[in-house]
């Protein structure tokens, strides 16, 4: 009989932990993340450009992205839409990348599907520098995850969404720039 008494009192406690995590996670945590990071490419717009409109391209520079496979469209235009594999490091990913917006050397709007970023759309954004020598990029993420432990999560995705940007931004610029 002891022994269930003092079971059902862990259970208990722990049940009671939880709830004080999610409660005070709710209170001292931000709803969402934003996450925005940039670099500076020593190569012109356009060279920046042919490795971003393309999702075929993204392999080539984007961090994790082992295979992608074209469902819809050439990978250039608004519509166009990919199945990637993602390798995060201890396991594999499925997801779904949608252009949902392509504004010739300027941006291109993606949805994400799937996967713990699921329904984020992010920018990446190109700007003109040194008249036309170099290209700033821009990569522009947020989102508010819900659920009771939205908060929690949009703590955890903060740092590696943020990591994963300026390491996929760094191999962009060293293939760009390498390639001179």
């Amino acid at each position: 009989m002891g022994f269930i008494r003092g079971l059902i009192t862990l259970i208990l406690w722990a049940a009671v932990l939880a709830a004080v995590v999610a409660v005070g996670s709710k209170l001292a945590l931000p709803d969402g993340y934003t996450v925005a990071t940039s670099v500076l490419i020593h190569v012109s717009p356009d060279r920046t450009w042919s490795r971003i409109d393309d999702l075929t391209q993204w392999m080539s520079w984007m961090r994790g992205i082992e295979r992608l496979d074209m469902e819809r469209g050439t990978g250039r235009e608004t519509g166009s839409t990919g199945r990637a594999h993602i390798y995060t490091g201890f396991q594999g990913l499925d997801l779904t990348v949608q252009l949902v917006e392509v504004i010739p050397l300027r941006s291109v709007r993606y949805r994400v599907n799937g996967g713990p970023q699921d329904g984020v759309t992010s920018t990446i954004e190109l700007q003109t520098i040194d008249q036309g020598r170099s290209t700033l990029v821009r990569w522009t993420e947020s989102q508010t995850p819900g659920g009771l432990w939205g908060n929690l999560k949009a703590r955890v995705l903060l740092s590696i969404v943020q990591t994963h940007h300026e390491e996929s931004l760094n191999r962009l610029k060293f293939t760009l720039e390498r390639a001179m």
